[in-house]
């Protein structure tokens, strides 16, 4: 009776560590100067921000979240805005970290007129590499158990390696 008790504590506690996994805070993953992408003559592909941050950190766009702010401790922070270039502009623009713009034929270097191209990750007119800076947060971060639940999942364990000894002493 007493086995079945402490095996079933033990399941129930494992069921719950399972199922008491929160999600993880999104976590910094680093920054990105405009400045930094390719070179405008080269007529590279115009990049939202979250596309920027999949180009330069790998994975899916999706996994993303973009910031202008630089408090890279508090994800509170994030405002999912982004800084961009337009062709021909040069002044440093905010718009949302999903927006792009490229009405001209395919490229950032083959607009149809002045500021008919944006892209948030190109090198043309903003040098400034401290002031045009994007901040890319991940939602893809692994999940972490709540402090709560691997405690009990810890004392079920123990509970059961010290049924277990009293089990063999009794034996011997």
């Amino acid at each position: 009776m007493k086995k079945k008790l402490l095996v079933g504590l033990a399941a129930g506690l494992f069921f719950f560590g399972i199922v008491g996994i929160a999600s993880a805070a999104p976590m910094y993953v680093g920054s990105y100067a405009v400045y930094d992408g390719p070179n405008w003559w080269d007529n590279p592909d115009v990049f939202s921000a979250r596309e920027a941050a999949a180009l330069i950190f790998g994975g899916l766009y999706t996994d993303y979240f973009i910031s202008i702010e630089s408090n890279t401790i508090d994800s509170s922070t994030i405002t999912h805005t982004a800084w961009y270039d337009g062709w021909g502009e040069h002044s440093g623009m905010v718009f949302d970290e999903d927006y792009k713009l490229d009405t001209g034929n395919p490229g950032y270097n083959d607009p149809a007129g002045v500021g008919t191209a944006r892209s948030a990750y190109v090198h043309d007119g903003l040098s400034d590499t401290n002031t045009y800076r994007n901040y890319v947060w991940t939602s893809d971060a692994a999940p972490v158990p709540e402090p709560a639940t691997m405690l009990l999942f810890g004392t079920g364990i123990l509970g059961l390696v010290g049924y277990n000894r009293k089990r063999l002493a009794d034996k011997n």
